[in-house]
């Protein structure tokens, strides 16, 4: 009976739709998770690493452009625009540049400190660099569309086998539907934070910015 099989195929398109959108749901949700701890260890080395540069004769122009530095990665997090953001990202590069300049200057003058700043400053650089790769982790658009494709095959066959039966069953259906389409939604949500309605927390960011630029920040000449 056709019944018979279309509920085998039912069953089946359901349920290889449940392990797609569970193992693409769980990835999102990683590389979210992964974003957010780079972003608080990112405000952590830059917080050490403003600190530590207290230590150098030259102290002052090494803290200044790691005050910079703050400033722009908190506006970047704050900015959707693809424009925009490319050009904020390219002036970090400069801004990182500077305090490495300046602390290799102070070092020459206090050689004694550099096993103390320079780690600092490269620890700024690899939570850059750890952050900037998270930020390019995403699920594949091929994934996407295979995802987006499976929803609507298993909401048709569902529909199909409504229209068989001759016996509505509309609030299930649409139940199902609505289900599905929200679990896709956050799951590409997740996967691409700061383009749609959920964000990365910036509280670290806002917390580190508003340090560095107290009037009464410790060691400010």
């Amino acid at each position: 009976c056709i019944r018979d099989r279309l509920g085998t195929i039912q069953a089946a398109m359901l349920g290889l739709l449940g392990l797609l959108l569970g193992f693409s749901f769980s990835g999102a949700m990683s590389r979210f998770n992964n974003r957010q701890d780079a972003l608080w260890a990112e405000a952590s080395a830059v917080k050490n690493a403003y600190e530590r540069a207290e230590l150098l004769p030259n102290g002052d122009q090494v803290r200044r452009s790691l005050r910079e530095y703050a400033a722009l990665r908190l506006e970047l997090l704050t900015r959707h625009d693809r424009g925009p953001a490319d050009d904020l990202t390219g002036r970090m590069l400069e801004r990182f540049d500077a305090p490495r300049v300046a602390a290799f200057e102070g070092v020459r003058q206090a050689p004694q400190y550099a096993t103390v700043v320079v780690p600092g400053l490269q620890a700024v650089g690899d939570e850059f660099a750890r952050r900037n790769a998270f930020e390019r982790r995403h699920l594949p658009a091929e994934m996407v569309i295979v995802l987006i494709v499976s929803s609507c095959l298993a909401m048709g066959t569902i529909g199909y086998g409504v229209g068989l039966s001759e016996r509505r069953t509309a609030g299930m259906s649409v139940c199902l539907a609505a289900l599905v389409t929200a679990t896709l939604f956050v799951t590409i949500d997740f996967d691409r934070p700061g383009r749609g309605f959920i964000t990365l927390d910036s509280a670290a960011l806002e917390d580190l910015v508003r340090d560095l630029n107290r009037p009464d920040a410790p060691a400010r000449r």
